[in-house]
Formats: C-alpha cells, structure tokens, sequence
C-alpha cells in the first residue's frame, strides 16, 4: 500500500513538471512567433523604404505595419523641419476624428506649425528630452493637451546617428486599455528602424528631385549652350546700354521733378504747357505736341496747347460718344478708350486723321485718378524719327506727372480768382459797413459809446452784451422752452497768427474776422468783441434750435476760407459753444459761463466745430481745469515720464533707435493718455515747458545709455510741436541741455509734423535749420496725413522720413496705397533720405515694408513703448 501511494506521489510529481515545461514550451513558441513577427514587420520596414512611390503612401503603410505590432489606432508622426522653429505632422490619423464623421483633422499634414504654439504638450517633451514618454490620462493633467485626452499615450522620439527626425506616436481612447513595457520595448526597437527607412525614403526623394533638378539643368545647359553666342551678343548689348539707361533714368526723374516744380512757377496753364514740351523734348523728339482736354461740360475736346510744324491748332472737336469707334480719329480714340496709342504710318492710314498725315504719333491720356480729362500727343512727320514702345512707356511716365501738374494749377487758378472774387466781396461790404458805422455814431454818444463798444472792431463789447442780455432775459415771459441763444466763439488758430505775424496783423485779422461773422448774421441779431480773439453772437426771438444751429454752422463755413490780410492769405477756423436760454429762468452771468464752456468743450473735440451746452458740458470742463491745474504741478516731478518704442532696422531686425513717448501717472486719476493733456497744454501755453521737460529726461537718458556698451549706438527721437517752434526758444535750451549731459547730438534727433509747414514756412525752415547746425536729425513725422506735399521734401533738409501708419494698415483693404508707398519710398531714396514705416502690426505688414525696400520700422510687432529700465533686457532679447 506504501508502495503504491509513492508510485502516484512520483508519478503526480513528473506530470506537474511535465506541465510547467509545457508552459515554458508554450512561452517560448509565443516569444518566437512575436519574434518572426516583429522581423517580418522589420523587414516589411526596410522593403517599404525602397517599394512605395511617395511619402503619403509610405506613412500609411508604416501605419499599418505598427497596428500589427500593437494597438495603434490613434498613431502619428511628427517631423521637425531644417528652420528649426518649425514642425508638421505628415501623418495624422486619430481614432477620435474617425469616430466623428466630418470632422477635420486637428493637424494639417501640408501646414507648418511654430514650436511655440505647441510648447507644454507630451509631444514637444518627447522632442525635447530625446526619451520615451508613456502617459496614462493622470499624466496628461499637467501637459498641454489639444483635442480629447487618452487613456493611455506612447511617444518615441526618431533618432539616426545622432539626429533628432521627430517622433512616433500611439495613444488609445479605449478606456481601461494600458500599453505594456513590452510596447514601450518595441516602439523603441521598431523607432530606430522606421527612423532609418524614414531618412533613406527622405534621402530618396531628395535625391529623385535633386536628379529631376539635374535633368532640368542638363537640358537648360544645352539651351544655353545652344544660343551661347546670341546671349553673348545681348550681354554685350546690355552692358553697353546699361550706363545709357542710367543716364536715361537720372533725365527723367530731372523733368519730373521740372514739371512738379512749373505748378508754382508758372504763372499761367500756357506757360506750364510751355514747360511741360520743353521738358519732353529733352527725353525725346518732340518738335510736334499739343494737350486737349475735356471742356467742362464734357461735350467738346479743346486744344488750349498746340505745336506743329504744319499745321495751326484746330478748332474744338465736338465728341459724339455714341458714335462707332472707327469714326474717331486717334486723339478721340485715345480719351474715350483711356488708353495710350502708338500709331505708326508703315502700320497703314490711321482712320478719320485730321491735317497732315504723320509718319509717327503717340497719344497717352491724362487722368484724375480713373477719369480721363484730357490727352497729351506728340507726333513725327519724320521717316527717321519714328517712336516705339519705349517711347510710349516714357511718355506714360511723364504724362502721370502733367496731369497731376495741370490739376493742380487749374486748382491754384481757381483758388486765386476765388481770392479774388472774395477780396471784392469783403471790400464792397467793408464799403457798407463803414457808412453804417458813421451813421450810427452820429445818431449815438461818444462817451456811450467807448464804454459800450470795442475800440478795434467797434463792434458792442462784453459790458454791452451783459446789459443787453439782463434786459432781455428780465422781460415778458413768453413760455417758450427758449427765447434767445449766445454764441460763445473762440478763433483756433489766432495765437499762431499774432505771434508770428505780429499785433499789427493780429488786429487787422481780428477786423476781417468781424466783417465776416456780421455778414453771417440776421438783421436783429448782435455780435460782440469780449476780448481777444473772442466774440459772442447774440440770436433773439429762437423758437427752434435749428435756427441757432444753421448760424453756427454758416459761420463755420465761411472761417475756414482763408482770409485777406494786406500780402498774407491767412486760415482760421472758430470754436463755438452755443447756450440757449428762458426768459425770467436764467441770468446773464449764467448764460456766458455756460456758453464760454460749451466753447471749451467744442475746443477739446477737435476745434473748427460747436457744441451745445448740456448738464454734461460743465462736469467736463471742470475737469478739465483741474486736469490743467494737476499738469502745472506734475512738469518737473516723476509723474511724468518717459516711455521708449523702439525703431528696428527691418532686414536686420536690429534696434537703431528709440522714439521717446510721454507719459502721466496722475496721483488720483492714474493713467491720463496724452491725446488728453498735450491739447491742454498747447492751449494754455504749457507745451513750452512740458517740451522743455522732455528734452532734459531725453538727455538724461542719452547720458545714461552711454555708459552702457550695448546702448550707446542708439539714437533717441523727441516729438516737437508747432507751437513749440513757433515760440523760437527751444533750438537754444536742446543746445544748453546736450551741453550739461554731454551728449552726443547725433544721437538726438527731432520729430516735426508736417502741420508746422503749413502753419509758418519760414519758422519751420528757421528751425530745422538751427537743429541741423547743432548736430541734430530731424525727421518728418506722420507724413501723408493730410499736408502732404512732395515739394517740401525738396525745400526742407530732412534727414528722415516717418510714412504714417495708416499707409501700412490700410494696404489690406486699398491696393493703392503699396504703389504709393513705393512711389514715397523711391522718391525719398533719390533725395538721400531714409524712410520709416510706423504701426506695423502684423508679419504681413512687416513682409510688405521689407517688399517694397523700406529701411526701418516700428510698431507693436516689435515691441510696446517701455520705460527705458526695460530697453536693455529688450535688445538683449532680440
């Protein structure tokens, strides 16, 4: 019995052993199945390297190999690029997307993606660190995560001989699904082959494009070699009329400048007609010419210029713009068309020609904007002098230039007979007014009427409208919601006038601004001289406001044209603050305060407008007087500041310079911007000293940058203002204060708006003068913002040009303006000037400057204005 229990016991104990080396059996077919498996999917790797035709078909293959091997229906590869910065994903394919039917993938395989944008995802780790990460859904908690996050995730960097290609990445959504160390094990080993085939199948298609590119060269060697020796003859050619075409090029920028400067030399259009053939004739044979333009009403074409050696200038042409085209002659085919016409005799007889037949003609039309006004010709009844395409191209050049020079002296002339005419107006009214005015003196006392009247004008004074206004305001009731309006008005540009004109002029001005508010007025209506260059109109019987509102508008029209004063053609415009008032509810006091701050409100929207006053009006002015109060104290303190934008040179993307920007910290009111307090202090006369203040914190900083290697080359810009230039003091405190800080003067440099040009030529000449002796640049500042004027970039020695930001912003919406911009920055390079594109925004923007060989920028794709403790770590970071 013991026997046999030992039998079973040894015979249990070999079938137990038999088991486990049955499972260790087992273990080992499975291992070596995976094992066959995986080198069959190595080799199916390497095979798919040589076999498939394109990269797309590639990575869908290789797709397919990897889901053999493991769970891989969420599986991708990203790819970095030679630049660096950039990445892509030329194969995406995400279980997610495929679930939802018709939505688009979340990664582009043809679009390039900024490592930044994707800075803080697993994927960029793996990158990043060269190293497997595997992440379950805990781990995605701290990552950046774009799309739905898995349950569990695997990334493998593809690396080859050192080279980081991108990486592989699977990832499942199957929830409860884990990938295993044996996963990890194998994407690592199956990596490094998928990186070798990835850069022998990239390597290939390198070198089959590079063998396209070389089959491409071969045959355009033997193009080349075909016609070697004609190409020889036309570099010869070239070369030879390279230097021609130079001389061609610096002859007709010469008469273009010639033309543009006969609108203000030549007295008349015939004698600018004169002007513009004898410049045509220097580019070209032009012993045949004449100009038509339309007449005003369109109807007829005349001739008001016509050369010829055979035949005289022809009558008007009346034009039947019904009529079929073959019935015109060319110069009608050339403005009714808009096109330019080169007609040569060998070409056969031009239709319907008028006169001798010429052997040659060109014709180009003459444009205001897209309309066609007129035609300029010339001709040739020469054999030997027959024009061509080149000569038609040149006259287009020039013909741009006439009709902007016609244009503008038609407007020149009509300004004139307009001046005129208004001169006349104001003469005869004058002529009436001083008849009224000795009449009524006879009739009025002289004591009565010096205390009631202004000595200059002689219009009532402000004790006049004080009594007049009680006594009106103390009478009968009349129950309407007003009875009478004051007129507040303020002259906007009168301080300008008589401090750089003088008080003679000043007062003569303030008289014709007088005649012209008189004849603005109704028959009851007062006007009244309060003093300086304020007067009050005072409006009786008012049942609607609109009345009050059509005489303020009336006056506004007829103050911004330019007024007569002895040789000086002077331009105002007026504030007015409109009150309007009850009967037995309101006091003469009252009434003018409140129409004095009404004007004051209409002064700060803008000037050259009125206001009515409301409940509003008054909190406003308020405070804007302590504004004004608050801004006397803060000059001189750390409430005002500087601030720094930097100016980039845009090829290099180097910091050349800095434009200083002030800025207020208000103690209670915090951030006041300075579109809020510059106009403040322009109109109290604060401007002075403020701009004083700016020039001693600018060379402080200079003085400051200088001791700093990495900040001593830049150049530092301040803004001046008109009336700053105007006041004539500020060229000699720059001179105190870059002596005090021993700065250099090159690296000061001046911002002038085009404003002051128009306001006062000589002060500004004067200035920029001064500024230059000193050492200093001086730069144009919003050019073509409304004063424009190429003439000025010829009259001024500028050394900057700043293109004002509206150009550059607006070139999305007008296509315009890119042409205009080059024509700005091609002119301004012929005068020897830099040009400066401000308010670039966007990469767009930026190309665009760079496009059209535009030197320098600033905006806020560069950077915001800074307080100048942060320029420093700003270049560094550049």
């Amino acid at each position: 019995m013991a026997n046999k229990l030992n039998a079973e016991t040894e015979l249990q104990a070999e079938l137990t052993k038999h088991k486990a080396r049955a499972k260790r059996l087992e273990q080992v077919v499975r291992s070596l199945s995976a094992t066959k498996k995986q080198q069959n999917a190595l080799f199916r790797i390497v095979d798919l390297a040589n076999s498939s035709n394109s990269l797309p078909a590639f990575y869908f293959e290789l797709h397919k190999i990897v889901s053999e091997l493991t769970l891989a229906k969420s599986f991708f590869i990203m790819l970095l690029h030679p630049e660096g910065d950039f990445v892509s994903f030329p194969y995406y394919k995400d279980d997610e997307d495929e679930q939802q039917k018709g939505r688009e993938p979340l990664y582009n395989p043809t679009k390039k993606i900024p490592k930044e944008k994707l800075a803080g995802t697993a994927t960029m780790k793996v990158i990043e660190e060269r190293n497997l990460l595997h992440l379950n859904r805990v781990g995605f908690e701290n990552m950046t995560v774009t799309g739905r996050v898995p349950e569990d995730w695997i990334g493998v960097p593809l690396i080859i001989e050192g080279q980081l290609l991108g990486a592989l990445i699977v990832q499942s959504y199957d929830e409860g699904f884990r990938y295993d160390k044996r996963d990890e094990e194998l994407l690592v080993y199956v990596s490094q082959h998928i990186a070798t085939s990835l850069k022998r199948k990239q390597d290939a298609e390198s070198l089959k494009e590079a063998h396209k590119k070389l089959q491409n060269h071969n045959r355009e060697l033997e193009v080349r070699v075909a016609g070697r020796t004609e190409e020889l003859k036309k570099i010869n050619i070239t070369l030879a009329n390279e230097a021609k075409e130079r001389r061609k090029s610096e002859k007709i920028q010469k008469a273009l400048f010639k033309i543009t400067d006969l609108v203000s030399t030549a007295r008349n259009l015939n004698d600018l007609f004169v002007g513009v053939h004898q410049t045509i004739s220097e580019l070209m044979y032009a012993n045949n010419a004449f100009i038509a333009l339309l007449s005003e009403d369109k109807s007829q074409l005349e001739f008001p210029y016509f050369v010829d050696q055979y035949d005289e200038r022809p009558g008007n042409i009346e034009l039947a713009l019904d009529g079929p085209q073959f019935e015109q002659g060319l110069t009608t085919q050339t403005l009714i068309s808009g096109k330019s016409l080169l007609y040569n005799s060998s070409e056969g007889p031009a239709q319907n020609q008028v006169g001798a037949e010429a052997v040659s003609w060109l014709g180009v039309p003459l444009k205001d904007k897209k309309d066609v006004f007129g035609v300029i010709v010339i001709q040739s009844y020469d054999l030997e002098q027959v024009y061509e395409q080149q000569h038609l191209s040149l006259l287009e050049t020039v013909a741009h230039q006439v009709s902007t020079a016609i244009l503008r002296k038609k407007d020149s002339d009509a300004l004139m007979k307009a001046h005129e005419h208004l001169e006349r107006r104001v003469k005869e009214r004058t002529s009436v007014l001083e008849k009224t005015i000795a009449n009524r003196r006879k009739i009025e006392k002289r004591l009565e009427h010096e205390s009631l009247h202004d000595s200059l004008t002689l219009l009532p004074n402000r004790r006049y409208l004080s009594e007049e206004l009680n006594i009106v305001l103390k009478g009968k009731v009349t129950g309407q919601s007003c009875d009478v309006a004051l007129l507040f008005l303020d002259l906007d540009r009168f301080k300008i006038i008589n401090d750089s004109l003088g008080h003679h002029i000043g007062d003569l001005f303030l008289i014709e601004v007088a005649k012209i508010l008189k004849n603005c007025m109704r028959e009851d209506d007062k006007i009244v001289r309060l003093g300086g260059d304020e007067f009050c109109i005072l409006m009786y019987d008012i049942y609607s406001v609109k009345i009050v509102v059509t005489l303020a508008e009336r006056v506004l029209n007829k103050l911004r044209k330019p007024v007569v004063v002895g040789q000086h053609s002077l331009i105002t415009s007026a504030s007015i603050g409109v009150r309007l008032a009850t009967i037995g509810e309101d006091s003469s006091d009252r009434v003018i305060g409140d129409a004095d701050s009404a004007m004051y409100q209409a002064k700060h929207g803008g000037k050259d407008r009125y206001c009515l006053f409301d409940a509003n009006v008054r909190k406003i002015i308020t405070q804007r007087l302590k504004i004004e109060q608050d801004l006397r104290v803060a000059i001189g303190t750390e409430q005002l500041t500087l601030y720094y934008q930097p100016v980039i040179d845009l090829f290099s993307h180097r910091v050349v310079g800095l434009e200083a920007l002030i800025r207020w910290q208000h103690p209670e009111l915090g951030f006041i911007g300075p579109a809020e307090f510059i106009p403040i202090a322009e109109e109290t006369g604060l401007i002075q000293e403020l701009g004083e203040s700016v020039v001693s914190m600018a060379c402080e900083t200079l003085s400051e940058f200088s001791k700093i290697i990495e900040l001593k080359e830049l150049y530092i810009n301040i803004n001046i203002s008109a009336m700053q230039i105007l006041t004539r003091t500020l060229d000699n405190f720059i001179r105190k204060e870059i002596a005090k800080y021993g700065i250099d003067p090159n690296n000061l440099n001046a911002e002038i708006t085009e404003s002051i040009l128009v306001e006062d030529f000589n002060a500004a000449i004067l200035f920029v003068q001064e500024l230059k002796s000193i050492g200093m640049k001086v730069l144009l500042d919003d050019f073509g913002t409304g004063y424009s004027s190429l003439s000025y970039l010829h009259q001024f020695p500028f050394d900057i040009i700043k293109l004002d930001q509206s150009f550059i912003q607006l070139t999305d919406e007008n296509e315009k303006l890119v042409g205009m911009i080059e024509s700005i920055g091609f002119l301004v390079s012929s005068l020897g000037m830099d040009i400066v594109v401000e308010g670039i925004e966007t990469e767009s923007q930026l190309e665009l400057a760079q496009n059209l060989n535009c030197r320098y920028g600033q905006g806020y794709l560069f950077a915001k204005p800074m307080p100048k403790t942060e320029v420093l770590t700003f270049i560094k970071t550049c």
